[in-house]
């Protein structure tokens, strides 16, 4: 058995250097759109990444620039009396809460209700 290749098998394993054919411009067309598909996701995945940092960023600049307001108005509830927190419609269990989103106290003390006079 001769284990050398003649040129009519060489030119079968060879690619056609003449002009591509049909299938062969086929593949480079998926191909290009394969890396445009590529290109496309990893710049829309930087471009959420980024904003995602820009959010936190800005939320803890946000934390940052309040900080000194949210203790002095903690502390400020600390200091009331439990009747003082109850006729803000608060108890001591709400101070810890106050700065939660969706926080919502009870109605305040002031709508007119009066306990009734007591019989001597």
């Amino acid at each position: 058995m001769d284990a050398r290749i003649t040129k009519a098998e060489a030119a079968l394993l060879l690619p056609a250097a003449t002009s591509p054919s049909r299938s062969a411009a086929e593949a480079e067309a998926v191909r290009l759109a394969a890396i445009a598909a590529r290109d496309d996701a990893v710049a829309t995945t930087v471009r959420r990444a980024a904003g995602a940092a820009a959010r936190t960023v800005e939320a803890l600049a946000r934390a940052i620039a309040t900080f000194p307001q949210r203790v002095a108005t903690y502390n400020a509830l600390r200091r009331l009396s439990d009747r003082e927190l109850r006729d803000i419609g608060m108890t001591r269990y709400d101070i810890g809460r106050v700065f939660e989103p969706g926080f919502n106290p009870r109605p305040a003390n002031d709508a007119g209700e009066r306990p009734a006079p007591r019989a001597a």
